[in-house]
C-alpha cells in the first residue's frame, strides 16, 4: 500500500524523475547549475506562465524557499496552528528520566555516537525510553555512514552503528534494527540487525516491512536529513508503532522548521506530534497515544 501510494505520486511527477536521474548523472549528487533544470526539478513550484527561462527558475526557488512559511500562516487562519517548539529539556522533568538520560548519555559516548556530544537528544531517548525493560523493538534509520560519496555521511571518522549499540546496552530486552543506503556499513551482532534502505525508493520501505517486526515502540530517522525522504519515512512509522510508540526525526535544519509546522497541522488521530528544540537542530517527535 505504501509503496503503490508514493508510486502513484512518481508517476505523476515524470520530470522529478528525470531531474534526479540527471543529478545522480553529474556525479555525487551535484545539481546542475541550470536554470532548465530547475524548472524541471522543481515542476510543484514552477510559474506557470510565460517569460525568460531565469526569471522562471527564480521565481521558482523563491517559491520553493516561501511557500512552507505562508502554509504556516494559512493553516492558523483555519484553527490549525503549529506549537512553538519545546526545549528538549522539558522532557527530562523527573529524577527517574534524568537519570536515564544521563545512563544514556555514558552509553552514547562510550561507543562513539554525537547524539550526547555535538547534540543533547540523550535528553528525550532517555526520557522516552524511562523504563527500558518494557522496550522490545527499536528501529533506527541511518546507521552512521563514514563513505564521503554517501550524502547522508557522518564524516570519515564517524563510527557506524554507534548508537544502535548504545541503544543495546541501554535495553536488555530490546532487538535493535538498523537500516542505511550504505551496504558497506551493514552488520549483524547479538541483538541487532540492520538491513538496505533507501529511503527516496518507496519499493525499499516495503522490502523492509518483511524483516522488521510489525509493530515497533521506537522508529528513528537519522538517515537522509532531507524533507521528501523524512515525510517518506514518517508515512512509514505511522503504520508500524506501537500503542505509545515514538517516532523522532533527528537533525532538522532551522531553515525547515515552516515545513514540519506544516506537518504538525496534519498529523492523524491518536498521534501527538510535538517540534523539539534541541542542541545544534531541531526534532520532529511524534507519540501513538494509547
Amino acid at each position: 500500500m505504501f509503496a503503490a501510494r508514493m508510486r502513484e505520486r512518481l508517476e505523476q511527477s515524470p520530470n522529478l524523475v528525470r531531474a534526479k536521474r540527471a543529478i545522480w548523472a553529474t556525479g555525487r549528487g551535484m545539481l546542475p547549475r541550470d536554470d532548465t533544470r530547475i524548472i524541471e526539478g522543481l515542476p510543484l513550484f514552477t510559474p506557470n506562465g510565460a517569460g525568460s527561462i531565469r526569471n522562471r527558475a527564480v521565481l521558482t526557488l523563491e517559491g520553493a524557499d516561501r511557500t512552507f512559511p505562508l502554509l504556516v500562516d494559512l493553516a492558523a487562519l483555519g484553527g490549525k496552528a503549529s506549537d512553538d517548539p519545546v526545549a528538549i529539556r522539558s522532557f527530562a522533568n523527573t529524577a527517574p528520566k534524568r537519570e536515564a538520560a544521563e545512563r544514556l548519555r555514558a552509553l552514547f559516548d562510550r561507543f562513539g555516537s554525537d547524539k550526547s556530544t555535538r547534540h543533547d537528544y540523550h535528553l528525550l531517548f532517555g526520557s522516552i525510553l524511562e523504563k527500558p525493560d518494557s522496550v522490545t523493538d527499536v528501529l533506527e534509520i541511518g546507521i552512521g555512514s563514514n563513505n564521503p560519496d554517501v550524502v547522508s555521511n557522518m564524516g570519515t571518522q564517524g563510527r557506524p552503528g554507534a548508537s544502535l549499540r548504545a541503544f543495546r546496552a541501554f535495553l536488555p530486552r530490546a532487538t535493535i534494527y538498523g537500516a542505511d543506503v550504505d551496504t558497506g556499513i551493514l552488520f549483524e551482532e547479538e541483538r541487532i540487525n540492520t538491513f538496505l534502505l533507501d529511503q527516496t525508493e518507496p519499493a525499499s520501505f516495503d522490502r523492509l516491512s518483511r524483516v522488521v517486526p510489525a509493530e515497533l515502540d521506537l522508529i528513528i530517522d537519522d538517515g537522509l536529513h532531507c524533507p521528501h525522504a523524512n515525510i517518506a519515512t514518517l508515512l512509514f512509522a505511522l503504520e508500524r508503532l506501537k500503542m505509545g510508540g515514538w517516532f523522532v526525526v533527528e537533525d532538522i535544519a532551522p531553515a525547515a522548521l515552516p515545513l514540519w509546522q506544516v506537518i504538525s497541522t496534519m498529523m492523524p488521530a491518536h498521534h501527538e506530534s510535538q517540534i523539539v528544540d534541541a542542541k545544534g537542530a531541531y526534532l520532529f517527535v511524534v507519540r501513538r497515544s494509547e
